[in-house]
């Protein structure tokens, strides 16, 4: 079973060696990490230099296109049986490829699996370390509900017809998981907590412009027939906690009130599994 990593990187310098010694620090070493280098200005191409002679690494240089494309620029680049992704600012724990590897022998009828995650915040290492909830996925609706599945964990068999969302005005994961449940592909939970992902950093530190991306591209799954009117307004619900959520950890009263508020009015509009409603009403 050929591992091929693939991490997009666009001005990642600050970040890009911790996520590549993490790669490095593998029990299971990769057949193979393909860095895409997307237009960065900074010292990215230097720290991708730095670690030629340390791993299997193929770099590709491209003019910057935004995270999905370069994600999907990794996938064309690659060779191996299974794409691992990695983003630029997380990384991951020592067994993770080990992990990865031992559910796609053992389960050879599944496309892709996903995992937990260990949330941190920089300069905050140890005390700001949480394991995000992270439920199995049967449905469409648990996806919506409780969208457990963060890029950094997605491990995929390679002969998977997937691509992420290219369009920058959109978020370039969720609806690129939306067509894959729409034909019936649906992922398997990995329960080992693998990767850490790095909150306010990058596309978390805006987080209001990050899920008015996502439900763009929500809304665009939705023209598409992926998912219907009633699943979207399930989403919106969702969004608007993840929003109450984000700023009850900035120590940010009044945008936790606002948004646990509106969450609560568009959870009246639609049906809420208890779980979710149960977390709106008295975690924030």
């Amino acid at each position: 079973m050929k591992l091929s990593v693939i991490i997009p990187a666009y001005n990642a310098a600050a970040t890009l060696g911790e996520a590549l010694q993490s790669v490095e620090q593998q029990h299971v070493q990769p057949f193979e990490v393909v860095v895409v280098n997307d237009g960065s200005t900074d010292g990215t191409a230097k720290v991708i230099q730095s670690f030629m002679d340390r791993l299997p690494l193929v770099c590709v240089n491209q003019e910057n296109a935004g995270l999905g494309a370069a994600r999907n620029t990794g996938m064309r680049a690659s060779k191996g049986d299974a794409w691992v992704f990695l983003d630029a600012d997380d990384e991951w724990g020592s067994n993770k490829l080990a992990q990865g590897k031992d559910y796609l022998t053992r389960f050879p009828k599944v496309q892709w699996f996903y995992t937990p995650i260990f949330e941190w915040s920089p300069g905050t290492e140890g005390a700001g370390m949480r394991m995000r909830a992270c439920p199995k996925i049967h449905s469409v609706e648990d996806f919506l509900a409780f969208n457990p599945i963060v890029p950094s964990t997605v491990i995929m068999r390679s002969d998977t017809s997937f691509t992420w969302e290219e369009d920058r005005d959109m978020q370039e994961d969720v609806g690129a998981y939306l067509v894959l449940f729409a034909q019936g592909i649906m992922p398997m939970k990995i329960p080992h907590c693998t990767t850490k992902y790095r909150l306010d950093f990058g596309m978390t530190a805006d987080a209001e412009g990050h899920v008015n991306k996502v439900m763009r591209a929500v809304i665009k799954a939705r023209k598409l027939g992926h998912i219907d009117d009633q699943q979207v307004a399930l989403y919106e619900v969702r969004k608007a906690y993840e929003l109450a959520r984000t700023y009850k950890k900035r120590g940010d009263e009044n945008g936790q009130k606002k948004w646990k508020k509106e969450a609560l009015r568009k959870a009246k509009a639609t049906r809420v599994p208890t779980n979710l409603l149960w977390r709106l009403r008295w975690l924030i």
